[in-house]
């Protein structure tokens, strides 16, 4: 006949129960004796509830109990689980006589009792307290009055503290996985009073503080986390990260607090000084980048230029990529380029406003600034001939700087009117149609495969000048002559790219 192994199944979680329940058991017993009754009273409840039959936690309460009616019921507890449990049954007795003689006496009733009734009672206590001795630690109030026995060796060998703290692992690696921090800071508190010397345990320790510590900060509770790297630091003061993510903390939420009072210098120093320790820390820098923003904002708002670039420099640098960050720190700089260019400190306006339109290049305020600025300091070149006068005419900006008499081309060959720019420059150009040279060649315009341009007075090929007694006057072949001198100037002061406008 088959089987599911569900009893069997059963017989081993009733095991890992009992065993799990005596080792609750056995660190209770052990926190007993070094007085801390309150935690062995916890850990032989929880060992009870592990293994509600389990007949030394039963006992053991028993023993930690200050009231007597609740180790009473303790007892017949253990005797309910062992009839036959002879400690338990000898000390449920000694209470019931004690209760009995107290009331028989009554409450002025004096002492008389016979020499071997004094025996008796000495022989009873006696054997008590050797039970006691053998079996658990007795009662806090007995065992200050009572000498220490030596107790019976168990057949069992005694484990040391580390052992029965390390029992303890499984259960501490569980409450952390799950993160359950409540439980696992009970277990952790468990193996530091049954081991405190331990190194292990020490570590074990530090290591649930600072994950719990760390998830809390995950968490946004930068306060609860202190308190959790704070006792880390305690347990071990050397530990470089309890003592990272402590310090981090602190100043994090010295941070927090001077930007709520918008104390804007602590707040950005107590951040940065967190962020170059630990930038990954938490939400440290959208606080940072917060921080920075507001400072700008702050200053923008009261017009104070030069502390919103600082700041807001600042800022950017350490977050190009914060969008915001940018937008403010250009707005900064137009406005103070703006007013540098009214107070004609024309190159200090230069660099803000090109400052600004590389933050933000579709700031056509600050381009247009900057126009007006690049107008004056480097006022754009242009050449204008009226045919009509025949005057040729350098300027830059709105000023005229040359002045010239020029020739344009006959009727017939006129000289193209309308705008065009310097294509090419040439020292000496050659026309092979006409067999001249050209000196100073600033060619503007294509007729055909021909270009025709500006040069100085054409050289025939025996040497002597062209037309240089006509310039004032219509002359050319469709080019526009100068003199040799002012085409000279013109050449090296025009560039190629230059304006040239012609008309009647």
């Amino acid at each position: 006949m088959a089987s599911d192994g569900s009893g069997l199944n059963r017989f081993r979680d009733a095991e890992d129960a009992r065993k799990r329940a005596l080792l609750q058991v056995e660190a209770g017993r052990r926190l007993a004796r070094q007085g801390a009754l309150q935690a062995a009273r916890r850990l032989f409840r929880q060992a009870v509830e592990i293994d509600p039959s389990c007949t030394p936690a039963w006992l053991q309460l028993a023993w930690v109990t200050q009231e007597t009616r609740e180790r009473k019921a303790l007892l017949r507890r253990v005797l309910a689980l062992e009839p036959e449990h002879a400690q338990a049954a000898a000390e449920l007795a000694r209470l019931r006589r004690l209760r009995e003689g107290e009331a028989a006496q009554g409450p002025s009733r004096k002492w008389h009792l016979r020499p071997w009734v004094w025996a008796t009672l000495i022989i009873m206590a006696l054997l008590f307290l050797g039970a006691a001795l053998i079996w658990g630690p007795v009662d806090s109030s007995l065992a200050r009055l009572l000498p220490t026995a030596v107790p019976t060796p168990s057949p069992t060998p005694t484990r040391t503290p580390a052992q029965i703290a390390d029992q303890f692992l499984p259960q501490l690696e569980e409450a952390v996985a799950a993160e359950a921090w409540g439980r696992a800071l009970e277990i952790v508190a468990i193996m530091v009073g049954v081991d405190p010397a331990g190194e292990e345990v020490r570590q074990r320790a530090l290591a649930t503080r600072l994950q719990y510590g760390q998830s809390l900060v995950e968490a946004g509770e930068m306060a609860q986390a202190l308190v959790q790297f704070d006792e880390a630091a305690s347990i071990v003061p050397d530990d470089a990260q309890a003592l990272l993510w402590r310090d981090t903390t602190r100043d994090y939420l010295a941070g927090v607090e001077a930007l709520v009072l918008s104390d804007w210098p602590t707040a950005v120093q107590t951040f940065v000084r967190a962020y170059e320790r630990f930038p990954d820390y938490g939400d440290l820098a959208e606080r940072l980048a917060e921080t920075y923003r507001r400072q700008g904002e702050a200053a923008i708002e009261e017009e104070a230029w030069d502390a919103a670039i600082t700041s807001l420099s600042e800022g950017h640098e350490r977050f190009p990529d914060d969008a915001s960050l940018a937008g403010l720190l250009a707005t900064a700089y137009r406005e103070r380029g703006i007013l540098w260019q009214q107070d004609g400190k024309l190159k200090k306006a230069q660099a803000d406003l090109e400052a600004a339109l590389a933050l933000r290049p579709d700031d056509a305020e600050a381009q247009a600034h900057l126009d007006k600025v690049m107008y004056i300091l480097f006022p754009p070149k242009r050449i204008e001939i009226d045919i009509s006068k025949q005057r040729f005419y350098a300027w830059e900006g709105d000023t005229l700087v040359y002045n010239f008499p020029t020739s344009t081309g006959l009727r017939g060959r006129d000289t193209a009117t309308g705008r065009f720019k310097v294509l090419d420059k040439i020292p000496m150009a050659y026309s092979s149609i006409w067999r001249l040279k050209m000196p100073y060649w600033l060619g503007i315009y294509y007729v055909g495969r021909i270009e025709n341009g500006i040069h100085a007075l054409p050289i025939r090929p025996d040497g002597s000048v062209m037309w240089g007694g006509l310039l004032g006057q219509r002359a050319s072949y469709g080019c526009v002559i100068l003199s040799t001198k002012a085409a000279e100037i013109i050449y090296n002061w025009a560039e190629i790219g230059t304006e040239v406008h012609i008309h009647n």
